[in-house]
């Protein structure tokens, strides 16, 4: 690698390579600095290299060595705690072994806190880290090895310097004979490099026997000069999956929909390779996806792939729109990165909610999907908050900052909180209608996204909820903004669904039925046992004695089967009941009555009495066109 006309820099000072100087500290003491060339370069230009070693599948190890060239004394090493969910994870409960060597002789190394390992106090021209990470959670969010194939996320695999972030890094895999990998950055043989650490985990890694399939699309910018070249991308769609489980070509044929459309939307290509990794495990497991910038990981089971479920294409329409929002389009409070700590979340709403409001108008754009499902989609939407009583105290943007305690099962309760994900997405529907119809459908949110594309993504820059705010005002500027914001957002106002919906012609439809109220929810454990994940206050199940914990072992003197994938127990309004459960080793026999509730069920129907305003703002907000003062529409 050549050498950089550089600085090289630390705290103090800053002085040319290969040189050496007289430099005063700030106390006026002076120093004697000494920078030879070797040194720099091994400092300051040569990667860290990472041997990422998988030849022992069967015992989902992942054996690494992190070699640091030019290390000072002291260096530092760090395990990411945060990465991937919006989670403090701890990563570092999976490494072990860990071992240092400095210039090839074994070096002694101390442990500074959970996630921060300390080399020896002396430089080395090689410091090399041995360790080993157990990889055995699926999913697109976790990293995983065995005899079939590996996904490999590096956030939890591999080490990082918190000093030197920004040093370039290079990996080399080592695979069991007869595999292959795919990654998201350029590879060359066995080995790839990345910028930065940063960009190293934001690009996962799939090994084994997969399946590659490639296209190539060309977009043509309106914003572009006349005649100009179109801009190329190369998409590559790696599959581990059983091959009776997905059809190549309606894949392929779904996937291409989804890319032009949004691209289209974006009016941008900002990438020359895209990669999707999709798994179809028969196994029960995780499912969903995890945006990168240059591609995703997707995990959906083999029967909804099989039978092109939309769910699949939601999946990726949401992830592939990542792209742009959250993956380019980025909130400040999401820069930079912390590892250990973690970043400030309150704009999940924005960066994953109106991503599924794109997700939903992407597939409906494309054609995957028909206005009668797009409308039940929304309905669907609306009833999921509206069963959740804790959209009354919790705001979406306090939900996005409440992301972290989605890893605890009692915090998923209705009663104690919303989905940034599903308020969200219906707050961009909403937000998208108001900008249309105070405009006259000259503008909506499709115009807000690719104005912060063009402002903050392209420029490297970072925005806030007020940029949000400005880049609305100056588009719609009677829309009121600050009390969507102030209402919706930040505070709990209910939601207008009559008057947002009564913008472009539609209106909601409300039906009630007498449903069972148990008064309480189960799930399986680990173990495949029903346990009670909480019991409503005042119910007849708490009256009787029911408690969170408790593990349900039959019902009405039947026993319970038990299993991943068995059935829990179906009851109807004032049934009376008497559940075995077990808690703390003591068997009981609680008998109680099962109460009942109203269900309101939700529809979005077109209004046959429309006005010609309304469905312009219809077929606009459809359709993703808006109509210029000189009445010629525009995508």
């Amino acid at each position: 690698m050549a050498i950089p006309d550089q600085l090289h820099e630390s705290s103090h000072l800053a002085v040319p390579l290969n040189s050496s100087a007289l430099v005063f500290a700030p106390g006026g003491t002076l120093l004697l600095i000494l920078l030879t060339s070797l040194r720099c370069m091994a400092q300051d230009t040569q990667p860290i290299h990472y041997v990422v070693d998988l030849r022992e599948p069967e015992s989902h190890l992942v054996q690494i060595i992190m070699d640091v060239p030019g290390a000072m004394p002291g260096t530092e090493i760090q395990i990411p705690a945060w990465n991937n969910l919006y989670q403090i994870r701890d990563f570092a409960k999976n490494v072990q072994g860990l071992d240092a060597r400095c210039d090839d002789r074994p070096a002694e190394w101390r442990r500074v806190d959970l996630n921060t390992w300390r080399g020896p106090d002396r430089t080395c021209v090689h410091l090399e880290f041995h360790y080993a990470v157990y990889a055995q959670e699926a999913g697109p969010f976790s990293s995983w090895l065995d005899s079939k194939h590996a996904f490999l996320n590096f956030a939890m695999l591999l080490f990082y310097a918190p000093q030197e972030r920004e040093r370039p890094a290079r990996v080399r895999i080592l695979l069991p004979s007869g595999w292959k990998f795919a990654t998201l950055l350029a590879a060359e043989g066995d080995e790839f490099s990345a910028r930065n650490y940063d960009a190293l985990v934001d690009s996962p890694v799939e090994a084994g026997h997969f399946n590659e399939y490639t296209y190539t699309q060309e977009f043509h910018s309106p914003l572009s000069a006349p005649g100009s070249a179109a801009k190329r991308a190369t998409f590559r769609v790696i599959v581990h999956a059983e091959p009776a489980d997905y059809s190549p070509e309606g894949l392929l044929e779904c996937i291409q929909k989804i890319t032009a459309t949004e691209t289209a939307l974006m009016q941008d290509l900002p990438y020359e390779r895209y990669t999707f990794i999709l798994h179809f495990p028969r196994e029960a497991g995780p499912s969903g996806g995890m945006e990168h910038r240059d591609g995703t990981a997707i995990t959906v089971p083999a029967s909804l792939a099989r039978d092109r479920d939309t769910f699949l294409d939601g999946v990726i329409a949401h992830e592939f729109f990542h792209a742009w929002n959250v993956k380019r389009i980025r909130p400040q409070a999401l820069e930079p990165i912390d590892y250990i700590q973690g970043n400030d979340t309150r704009d999940l709403w924005f960066c994953e909610g109106v991503t599924s409001t794109y997700a939903e108008l992407a597939l409906l754009r494309a054609g995957l999907i028909n206005r009668d499902r797009f409308y039940a989609h929304l309905a669907a939407d609306i009833q999921g908050l509206e069963e959740r009583g804790a959209r009354r105290f919790q705001s979406v943007e306090t939900s996005g900052r409440e992301a972290w305690f989605e890893k605890y099962a009692d915090y998923g309760r209705p009663e104690r909180s919303i989905s940034y994900y599903n308020k969200g997405e219906l707050l961009g529907f909403l937000l998208d209608l108001g900008m249309r119809n105070a405009s006259h459908n000259q503008a909506g949110l499709d115009d807000v996204m690719r104005g912060l594309n063009r402002a903050f993504a392209q420029q490297g820059r970072f925005y806030t909820l007020a940029d949000i705010r400005a880049i609305v005002a100056r588009l719609a500027p009677s829309f009121g903004m600050d009390r969507f914001l102030a209402d919706y957002v930040q505070g709990t106002q209910e939601l207008d669904y009559a008057t947002y919906l009564g913008y472009c012609g539609l209106r909601l439809a409300t039906t009630a039925t007498e449903i069972p109220a148990p008064g309480f929810e189960l799930s399986r454990n680990t173990e495949g046992l029903a346990q009670v994940d909480s019991v409503e206050e005042e119910s007849s199940a708490q009256r009787a004695g029911l408690q969170a914990g408790d593990v349900l072992l039959g019902v009405d003197g039947e026993p319970l089967a038990s299993g991943a994938e068995a059935a829990l127990p179906r009851w109807r309004p004032g049934q009376a009941v008497a559940l075995q459960v077990t808690r703390g080793g003591q068997t009981q026999v609680l008998k109680f009555t099962i109460g009942a509730t109203r269900k309101v069920s939700y529809r979005v129907e077109e209004d046959a009495q429309a006005q010609p305003d309304q469905l312009r703002v219809r077929d606009g907000w459809l359709k993703g066109e808006t109509a210029p003062a000189d009445g010629q529409g525009k995508p």
